[in-house]
């Protein structure tokens, strides 16, 4: 329906954004930067990755529901032009999923009367594919992505927009962030339960904990650079310091 497609949206760019931002922040965070990098980069990033959803929800559900018109399109013209075999086609697809020839032919004999009902279910059981909505709009699924990418990508970054942005983050803020996310995580998991037959609790902890492993690997994968590059310096003024002393002897 059109609740649910909305749904998907939201949901979709709201996780997506909550962890992206989270990720952006767990690394920053992790190599010790302060307060305005995080800011200056994760609202940079916030913006251009919110178009980047948004234009590309819009451009696969624009190319998803052209092809399902154009092969409903098709459908149509069989249907008109070659009805018996299409019948034919459908018996035997029923046939094979477990029903005599008799009750599959009387089934699609009395489906065939009725033009738009046989050709969409000639979309779905012949081709896997749903029959187009003409209230799904493209648009809005990509404006909604794109809304809900800003919305709930902001949320990591809430806690650093009220500390001084020249100042070192701090545990403390980051924990914060930790929590802010983690909260926002299991909301929007909750409200995809909506779609589905999953208890609101059970989506939300899953989407929570899929959310955490991803800004742990970002925040591990920062800190083990920023450990990297350190040690990679030390080196080199050991190293330096070592000729420097060996020349100076000779």
């Amino acid at each position: 329906s059109c609740l649910v497609t909305h749904l998907q949206s939201l949901v979709f760019g709201g996780v997506d954004g909550i962890i992206t931002s989270f990720a952006v922040v767990a690394a920053i965070a992790g190599a010790g930067y302060s307060t305005f990098y995080i800011l200056a980069i994760g609202i940079a990033n916030l913006i251009a990755d919110a178009i980047s959803m948004g234009l590309g929800d819009y451009l696969s559900s624009d190319s998803e529901i052209k092809f399902a018109k154009c092969e409903l399109e098709r459908e149509q013209w069989e249907y008109d032009n070659y009805r018996e075999g299409e019948e034919a086609e459908m018996i035997e697809l029923f046939m094979e999923r477990g029903m005599t020839h008799d009750d599959a032919e009387l089934v699609i004999k009395t489906t065939a009367k009725y033009k738009d009902v046989f050709c969409n279910e000639m979309m779905i059981h012949e081709l896997g594919l749903n029959p187009p909505d003409d209230d799904e709009s493209p648009i809005k699924k990509g404006f909604m992505t794109f809304i809900a990418f800003i919305i709930c990508g902001i949320v990591p970054l809430l806690v650093y927009m009220f500390v001084d942005i020249h100042k070192d983050t701090g545990t403390y803020t980051f924990y914060i962030a930790i929590a802010l996310t983690a909260a926002a995580l299991f909301l929007l998991g909750a409200l995809k339960s909506m779609a589905s037959y999953v208890t609101w609790y059970r989506s939300g902890f899953s989407i929570m904990i899929l959310g955490c492993i991803a800004a742990a690997a970002a925040y591990g994968i920062s800190a083990f650079a920023e450990w990297a590059v350190e040690s990679a310096q030390v080196d080199t003024i050991y190293c330096n310091s070592t000729l420097n002393s060996t020349v100076s002897n000779q």
